[in-house]
């Protein structure tokens, strides 16, 4: 077991401390519904959707957040994902647990019929020994009571990752033709609500790329459930 916060190295028994936790992750700004980009302090109430969802058309329904992807946070889901430490994958699993139970609070929350990790390509799988998705998915799908499901998508070329500085429509063109649908998958999601989990969401182009992929074969709503959303 962690001896030892992950965060600020404080002795303990839980992988974060209560005081980071409050610290870190206790704020709950007010996100764009579909994109959970923090909306505007000032002018911003009431608003649902940010700018950048009015102005374009985003394949995917919605998205759940923690946190932003900004410092020390950033630490957490590096170490996870290039330092192997999957003892915090069921961490972040819990804390996106309960910010489904938040955005749900007051309100009949519609909850996906499946569950899934966006995929990795089978050399990029290779190469780190782990889908850190789909590790993160594996607890929020027992804590939210969804079956969880591996044979829908294909990764099916291994596109440059998306956080190497490329503008937006260099993003794009990366992943044009990235997903594809697994043989028999079309009649798993045809009419289904299905929820794509993933660790960090940065302009949005990989989680929309998979999501037109689903419409295409019938999905009939898409959230994606992100740990950390970069501002």
């Amino acid at each position: 077991m962690p001896s030892c916060c992950a965060l600020c190295g404080q002795d303990g028994q839980h992988v974060i401390c209560g005081g980071c936790s409050k610290h870190y992750f206790a704020s709950r700004p007010q996100r764009c519904v579909q994109c959970a980009n923090p909306l505007p302090r000032s002018g911003g109430v009431g608003l649902l959707q940010c700018g950048n969802c009015l102005k374009q058309s985003r394949a995917f329904d919605a998205t759940i957040v923690v946190c932003d992807y900004a410092a020390p946070v950033d630490q957490l889901i590096q170490a996870l994902k290039f330092r192997s430490q999957l003892a915090l994958a069921p961490v972040f699993a819990k804390m996106l647990r309960d910010a489904v139970l938040l955005q749900a609070a007051g309100k009949k929350a519609e909850l996906p019929d499946i569950l899934m990790a966006v995929p990795l390509s089978a050399q990029r799988l290779q190469q780190r020994g782990f889908n850190q998705a789909h590790e993160i998915a594996k607890p929020l799908a027992r804590l939210i009571g969804i079956p969880l499901r591996r044979d829908l998508l294909l990764r099916q070329r291994d596109t440059l990752p998306q956080s190497m500085g490329l503008d937006l429509e260099q993003r794009r063109r990366n992943l044009r033709q990235a997903f594809a649908m697994a043989p028999a998958a079309s009649a798993k999601i045809d009419g289904r609500h299905i929820g794509v989990v993933d660790d960090v969401m940065t302009t949005g182009e990989t989680l929309h790329a998979l999501a037109k992929t689903l419409r295409r074969h019938g999905a009939r709503r898409i959230t994606n459930f992100v740990f950390a959303r970069t501002p």
